[in-house]
């Protein structure tokens, strides 16, 4: 085995010479800052000291050995130094097995490791972590401080992966979803917005006649807006109802949230929506639920085609990193984030800097 320790600046740099000096198999055993440079103990700059190392053939034996050789050397040196040799590459190739699997996070800066525990806290998945963490990792030697870097790698990484929305105003919209994610109040906060900041005439409609709360829930919030609201059971019905509200600017639709693991369910909602018109899905999800649960929401609602995706109760979790492992996973736009009850106030836009100040709040304001 080779050993060869570098001084270095940043950690690309030394990546270069160990790789030149060492070869692609080589590994990274150990990294650490050190103070080098300086006249007097003054002026001293902070470097990196990196040791690597890269397994060796074994040299060859010698064809014969003299007698007097055989004779001075104890027949247990040799052995003792084998041995040596052999727990020196079990622990190499423990070490790299270790490293193969982990990744090259797990080699983080000081500086860089609470925030690998911020990601880990906030649910962000493993290969999420991965790229933040190898952006920052690379950019670790820069002057600004790693609060504000990763605050900037958060919006980079999320404007990379935010999906435009196709059409900011649809005309008519559908609001989609499992349930218990408070679809209905989210479509009174919809409209209110309409209403009150885009100056649009609004019509509702609700398909929800599972629940007599609901339709009663959405007909009190179409006598608070003062807004028309249509109650539909079928697709002959639902297209009545859009000719009757086909004077309003924007038409908003509220169904059914039953057990989103019910293939009749998406069966129902496709026999509700018109075949020859396309209305803009939106698919409601709550910030509470479990990822893996979103996901295969997800995958049961994609047969509707997916439009839009907007999260609720992002007042009821401390944790936001599942926005970042949705947008990391799906092309689906994310435009608009429920935060409470407060109807019309409680509903933000998804926008890359307030996204990061969900995951990065807690430790930029620490």
């Amino acid at each position: 085995m080779r050993l060869k320790t570098y001084r270095v600046t940043t950690m690309p740099e030394a990546m270069v010479l160990i790789k030149r000096d060492l070869g692609d198999d080589a590994l990274i055993l150990n990294t650490k800052k050190v103070k080098t440079g300086g006249l007097f103990g003054l002026f001293r700059k902070d470097c990196l000291e990196v040791t690597a190392a890269v397994e060796t053939m074994e040299e060859p034996a010698p064809k014969s050995i003299s007698p007097v050789n055989t004779q001075a050397m104890p027949a247990e040196a040799p052995l003792k130094k084998s041995q040596e040799n052999d727990a020196l590459m079990d622990e190499l190739q423990s070490l790299k097995r270790l490293m193969m699997h982990e990744g090259p996070e797990d080699r983080l800066p000081e500086s860089l490791r609470p925030l690998r525990s911020l990601l880990e806290k906030q649910g962000v998945e493993k290969a999420v972590q991965t790229e933040l963490l190898s952006k920052l990792l690379q950019a670790s030697e820069n002057e600004a401080p790693v609060q504000e870097a990763f605050h900037a790698e958060l919006i980079r990484f999320i404007e990379q992966h935010q999906q435009a929305v196709k059409n900011e105003s649809p005309s008519i919209a559908c609001f989609i979803g499992p349930t218990g994610v408070g679809k209905t109040t989210t479509i009174a906060k919809v409209a209110a917005e309409q209403l009150l900041e885009y100056k649009r005439t609004v019509g509702l409609i609700t398909a929800d006649t599972y629940r007599i709360a609901a339709v009663a829930q959405l007909k009190t919030y179409g006598e608070i807006l003062d807004v028309p609201v249509e109650v539909v059971e079928s697709r002959e019905q639902l297209a009545g109802a859009l000719d009757a509200l086909k004077a309003c600017d924007v038409i908003l639709i509220d169904t059914a949230g039953r057990n989103y693991q019910q293939a009749e369910y998406i069966e129902d909602l496709q026999k509700l929506l018109p075949e020859t018109q396309h209305i803009h899905t939106t698919l409601v999800l709550s910030m509470t639920a479990k990822y893996e649960d979103m996901v295969q929401i997800i995958g049961n609602f994609e047969a509707l085609s997916i439009d839009e995706l907007l999260l609720t109760k992002k007042d009821e979790t401390a944790s936001a990193g599942v926005i970042l492992n949705l947008l990391h996973r799906y092309r689906i736009p994310l435009r608009r984030i429920a935060t409470g009850q407060n109807v019309p106030d409680d509903l933000v836009a998804a926008t890359p800097g307030r996204i990061a100040d969900y995951i990065a709040g807690e430790l930029r304001h620490a």
